[in-house]
């Protein structure tokens, strides 16, 4: 009699950074320590000696099926990495820079494939963090540019990267391992907010850090005057009063801040009202799509203007187009999907160990990466 197949088990992941990523998606699977210049609260997590030779001892032995490395935005070596170190971690300011050390470390001595994961604004891979390009089995960038070469503007490259430095076999080997991720939500709103529509544009956050808004704010003040129901707070709210005056919106403004991908983008479609978003300026995974999920506007002068009027003037639509971008938000964007999307890319299995095709942003079967064999 044939045996039976054996049940998948739940990937086992080990996280070491300054992100707590899986850590939130799927706590009881995940050991996060946390190696970074600020302690936050989970100094009592850091990465030390102790945990270190644990970690590697773990990882050589099978217990983990997958490593997740969060880059780090300055070079250990910084000074602002040490010095910010010194001052947050304080009288534990040891244990602090012994962390940041550990994180360079944990990428060798075993075969466990790597995840190396980059949430933060910049559209730039520092050189420093080109260790995790070599040992990673892919590389998860949140601004990954249109250009995926100018990730190495003045890193990889003393300026531009050109036609030549384009054809390297490392590089190229580096494109080939690089996938775009979303930022999704910090917290999530609850699934059962709902307000009555009463504003047409809602917008809340900082404004004089980026061209993107300061423009966009000037076009919405003159729709206000043309009689549009306009709602922007500069300050910051609390994010329970945030949610219910964008859920009351019918177009929720998000354009590019420090970076083009933004919480808003996913907490306006979890509230129910639509996204409105400068073009994009880099890849993207599962992406907004403009009139689905989304509406996209040109950045020149009059862009927002003319994408808003058109967007207003069938309410209805803007409504199917809510309820689309929220499923889809709910489908791809959120804690666990994201994961599942890192884990799935790596592995070829989802986080509860069953197998998976991986698959591109456009949704064709992509195929594994190819693991760099390590001692």
């Amino acid at each position: 009699m044939a045996e039976e197949p054996e049940e998948p088990k739940p990937l086992r992941i080990l996280e070491i950074g300054g992100y707590e990523f899986f850590a939130t998606a799927v706590p009881e699977q995940t050991t996060f320590y946390r190696a970074a210049p600020k302690p936050r609260r989970q100094a009592g997590r850091a990465f030390g000696p102790l945990r270190l030779v644990r970690a590697l001892l773990d990882l050589r032995s099978g217990k983990y099926d997958l490593l997740v490395i969060h880059t780090s935005q300055y070079a250990i070596w910084h000074p602002r990495t040490v010095l910010t170190t010194l001052r947050d971690w304080n009288v534990l300011s040891p244990l602090g820079l012994f962390a940041l050390v550990a994180w360079r470390l944990i990428a060798h001595f075993h075969r466990v494939p790597i995840a190396a994961v980059d949430l933060s604004d910049s559209f730039g891979v520092g050189r420093h963090n080109f260790f995790l390009l070599d040992r990673c089995a892919a590389f998860f960038k949140r601004e990954l540019p249109s250009d995926a070469w100018q990730m190495f503007y003045k890193t990889g490259h003393r300026d531009f990267p050109g036609a030549s430095w384009r054809r390297r076999p490392r590089g190229l080997g580096w494109l080939a391992k690089t996938h775009p991720i979303s930022f999704g939500c910090a917290v999530e709103p609850p699934e059962d907010l709902v307000a009555e529509k009463t504003v047409d544009i809602f917008f809340s956050g900082a404004l004089g850090h980026s061209t993107a808004r300061t423009s966009g704010e000037a076009e919405l003040r003159a729709l206000a005057r043309e009689g549009y129901r306009i709602d922007i707070m500069s300050e910051r709210l609390p994010r329970e009063v945030f949610w219910r005056r964008m859920a009351g919106a019918w177009l929720a403004w998000s354009p590019a801040g420090l970076g083009w991908d933004c919480e808003r983008h996913y907490e306006a479609a979890l509230v129910g009202a639509t996204p409105l978003i400068n073009y994009p300026t880099i890849l993207r995974h599962a992406p907004l799509k403009d009139g689905e999920h989304c509406i996209l506007y040109a950045p020149e002068p009059g862009g927002l203007a003319e994408a808003a009027r058109a967007a207003l003037a069938d309410k209805p639509r803007l409504a199917r187009i809510a309820q689309a971008a929220s499923a889809h938000v709910r489908q791809h964007h959120s804690w666990r999907a994201r994961a599942e999307y890192v884990a799935v890319t790596v592995l070829g299995r989802r986080l509860d160990g069953a197998r998976a095709e991986p698959v591109r942003a456009d949704g064709a079967a992509a195929p594994l990466p190819r693991r760099r064999a390590t001692t």
